[in-house]
């Protein structure tokens, strides 16, 4: 059975699913908006695929509001 590692820290779920013997694939998601991102990576979406392969999303843990340029 493979871990839930959803919500975690990228890295502690890559090391809970690597010490369950599979390999990981790792893609960043962003916002469309304009924003800031800050904090550490975390999981948002886990996936299964063949061959003892997990594909994860990941995104920073907070949006902030992008700065907007003086004047605009």
């Amino acid at each position: 059975m493979i871990p839930d590692v959803l919500g975690r820290d990228l890295e502690q779920a890559r090391a809970a699913l690597e010490a369950a013997g599979y390999q990981i694939e790792v893609t960043e998601t962003r916002s469309p908006r304009a924003v800031t991102l800050a904090g550490p990576l975390r999981v948002v979406r886990q996936r299964a695929a063949s061959d003892g392969l997990v594909r994860l999303a990941v995104t920073r843990e907070r949006y902030l509001p992008a700065s907007r340029p003086p004047g605009g």
